[in-house]
């Protein structure tokens, strides 16, 4: 049965999803879709008739917003889980340098074509360009960075941080809510958790008529495993956004050293309570571990590096690296060449 599953639930995955980046100067988001996102992030599957209720619009209009952002490459609505479990076990984020006469924003647009690539950011520091990417395995990780990126015109050098584990994630930013929000972690998942996820990683609003007629499997089932995925933190199905987008100015890479002693795994779960850090990976290379974080404001941002992580116990140094644009694409499930 595992390997029917799996068969079954990598048919959709060749359609790609819209790239969510930052439009300077773009149309801003009104009142009425800021809290649509938010009610989104909070849950992805909320009815329209209950976003009606909640928004205090029509159910035509909700629906008419819902497909609006979702048009515009604001959100995409969507499963948020371990990459493994759509077929990534090795991922990594790729530093950047440029030679004379490259663009950091064609070669952005460029590169985040690429199948392999789920988020480009345009960087201040060392790097003009931090790209991660997702491979099956080390081996397509490997002719990947050989192949695509060493050879690409316009690029001097790539620094390859490759990832020993993918710790935390959240992908929820709203304003005075991130402190309660609970992150997604990696777990071990059987072949019908792997399939009812990979479903809703294309489409987190698929019903679940729909999940249970491609897995073929009850309803029932469906509802009973979405229920165990999402309360255990296997998964969350929301709105996935560009933070800049939502008006995140102070967006960052935050690449940890540890101090003589320190302990990847403890620095990590440390970072984990911080409300504004919404991703965290223990890496090899130039640092130990790296986290993302999102802030408001550049004082936001100063103040959560200087009083907040620089005193986690273990911590040497760390190296920021702000956001200048950043395009980033939901993950789809990996699909076998061939497939």
């Amino acid at each position: 049965m595992a390997a029917e599953l799996g068969d079954r639930a990598s048919g959709d995955a060749a359609h790609p999803l819209p790239v969510l980046r930052a439009a300077p100067g773009g149309p801003a988001l009104d009142d009425v879709e800021r809290r649509l996102v938010a009610l989104l992030q909070d849950d992805g599957r909320t009815s329209y008739a209950e976003i009606s209720r909640r928004l205090g619009v029509t159910e035509r209009t909700a629906r008419r917003k819902v497909a609006g952002l979702q048009s515009r490459g604001v959100v995409q609505i969507a499963a948020v889980t371990d990459p493994e479990v759509l077929g990534y076990s090795s991922m990594a984020l790729l530093g950047l340098t440029l030679g004379s006469g490259a663009t950091s924003e064609e070669l952005a647009a460029s590169i985040v074509t690429l199948p392999e690539v789920d988020y480009v950011a345009v960087t201040t520091g060392r790097f003009a360009l931090q790209v991660e990417v997702v491979c099956h395995d080390a081996a397509a990780l490997r002719t990947l960075v050989d192949t695509s990126f060493r050879l690409l015109p316009g690029v001097s050098g790539v620094d390859v941080l490759p990832y020993l584990r993918l710790h935390y994630q959240q992908a929820r930013f709203d304003r005075g809510r991130l402190e309660t929000d609970h992150g997604v972690r990696p777990m071990q998942l059987d072949a019908v958790d792997r399939s009812v996820v990979t479903q809703l990683a294309i489409d987190g609003r698929m019903p679940f008529s729909d999940v249970a007629a491609r897995l073929g499997v009850s309803e029932t089932m469906v509802r009973q495993r979405f229920q165990r995925l999402t309360v255990s933190g296997v998964m969350k199905v929301m709105s996935i956004a560009n933070p800049l987008t939502l008006g995140y100015e102070a967006t960052a890479w935050v690449a940890v050293r540890l101090a003589a002693g320190g302990r990847s795994l403890d620095v990590a779960e440390r970072l984990t309570a911080l409300p504004a850090v919404s991703y965290v990976a223990i890496t090899a290379g130039r640092c130990d571990v790296l986290a993302e974080v999102v802030c408001e404001h550049r004082e936001d941002l100063l103040s959560l590096v200087d009083d907040e992580i620089r005193s986690i116990d273990g911590v040497a140094d760390v190296d920021v690296s702000i956001y200048l644009d950043l395009l980033y694409k939901p993950l789809l499930p990996h699909q076998p060449a061939g497939g």
